[in-house]
C-alpha cells in the first residue's frame, strides 16, 4: 500500500501551478494534479512536470476537484493525502511537518491553521475566519483552530467514510463537519499562509461562496 501522496485542486492556475508543483516534488510524495476545466496552460504545465493529471472537461468547482481527487487516492491505495491549493498561498515547505506528525500520531486530519495570521486578513475575511473556528469548534466538539484551511492532511479512511455532496468552497467545510461527528479526531498544526492579504490568485468568491458556506453550516445543524 502507497503510504501519503499530495492533492493539488487547480483551475486557470497557469501563473502558480509550476512552482508549487516543484515545491512538492521536494517531499518525494507522489502529486495528483485535478484540472479542473482550465481554459489555459494549467494541464499542459502538469503533464510537463510529470504529476497524475486528471480532467474534468469543464469547471465543476473546487469541491468536485477534490472529490475526483479523492476517488483516485482511495482506488489507488494511499494511506492518507494532503491537499493544498495551487494558487501558492500554501508553501510547500511544510509539507514534512505533516507528514512527521502523521507518522509519529497517525491522526485523522490535521489542519494546516493560519490563526496567527487572522489579525493580517482584511477585516470582513478576518471577521468570517474567526467566526468559522468558533462555530464550526462548538458544533462538533473539536478545537478547529483554521476551518477554512485548504491545506490538510486527511487519512483515506476518513473520505471513505464521508459522503460528500457539494461541489465548491464548501466541500472542505462539508468534510470536517461531518468527520467530526462521526468521531474522527482534528490536530492543527500552525503554518505560515503567504500572500495573507488576498494577493494570490485565488478563484474564491466572497459574497456566493460565503453564502453558500454559511447555508452548508446552517444545515449541518440538523446533521446526525
Amino acid at each position: 500500500m502507497n503510504e501519503l501522496c499530495v492533492l493539488i485542486p487547480a483551475y486557470n492556475a497557469e501563473g502558480t501551478l509550476k512552482g508549487v508543483i516543484e515545491g512538492v516534488k521536494r517531499s518525494h510524495l507522489d502529486t495528483i494534479v485535478v484540472d479542473d476545466g482550465s481554459t489555459d496552460s494549467t494541464a499542459r504545465i502538469g503533464r510537463q512536470m510529470g504529476v497524475t493529471l486528471l480532467r474534468h472537461p469543464k469547471n465543476r468547482g473546487k469541491g468536485r476537484a477534490l472529490r475526483t481527487g479523492f476517488n483516485y487516492v482511495i482506488e489507488h491505495g494511499y494511506e492518507a493525502v494532503i491537499t493544498l491549493d495551487a494558487d501558492g498561498q500554501h508553501d510547500a515547505a511544510e509539507i514534512p511537518r505533516f507528514v512527521d506528525l502523521y507518522r509519529k500520531e497517525s491522526p485523522d486530519i490535521i489542519i494546516g491553521s493560519r490563526a496567527a495570521q487572522f489579525n493580517e486578513m482584511p477585516c470582513l475575511r478576518r471577521f468570517w475566519n474567526r467566526l468559522g473556528a468558533k462555530a464550526i469548534s462548538r458544533l462538533t466538539k473539536t478545537v478547529v483552530s483554521d476551518s477554512q484551511s485548504g491545506y490538510r492532511l486527511i487519512r483515506t479512511e476518513v473520505i471513505r467514510d464521508v459522503k460528500l455532496t457539494t461541489s465548491t468552497y464548501e466541500t472542505e467545510m462539508e468534510l470536517l463537519i461531518k468527520a467530526c461527528k462521526k468521531g474522527y479526531g482534528v490536530v492543527n498544526i500552525p503554518i505560515i499562509g503567504r500572500a495573507i492579504n488576498d494577493t494570490t490568485t485565488s478563484h474564491f468568491r466572497p459574497v456566493v461562496d460565503t453564502f453558500k458556506i454559511c447555508m452548508l453550516y446552517l444545515r449541518s445543524l440538523l446533521w446526525r
